[in-house]
């Protein structure tokens, strides 16, 4: 159990730690977080895992395209109005939210 929720937390911070240093270089951003990504689905790949991931891949962005279209915010460095590194990164973002969610409720009972 600990060690889980150290892999999971380990993971996020590892994450917003590129995001911060590397947002000024997409290509190199995406790279890393696709490598991340291919560690997470490997470690992660029940039907459900994949669903979380691939469904917020998806729906995530588009919904931020929307807000940015009419101006709700914008990205520095957008491809077509958003990074090209942020629908890898919302894919994370819900594996991750499912997987330390699991393991905090495990750790719970």
């Amino acid at each position: 159990m600990k060690k889980e929720l150290i892999l999971e937390l380990s993971i996020y911070a590892l994450c917003v730690t590129l995001a911060g240093l590397l947002w000024q270089k997409p290509p190199i951003l995406s790279l890393c977080y696709i490598v991340i990504s291919i560690f997470m689905l490997n470690k992660w790949h029940a039907r459900d895992d994949l669903f979380f991931y691939f469904v917020a891949f998806v729906l995530g962005p588009a919904g931020e395209m929307v807000a940015v279209y009419f101006g709700a915010w914008e990205y520095a460095k957008p491809l077509y109005l958003i990074p090209i590194w942020l629908p890898i990164l919302w894919g994370m973002a819900a594996l991750f939210m499912k997987k330390i969610s699991e393991t905090l409720i495990k750790s719970l009972n």
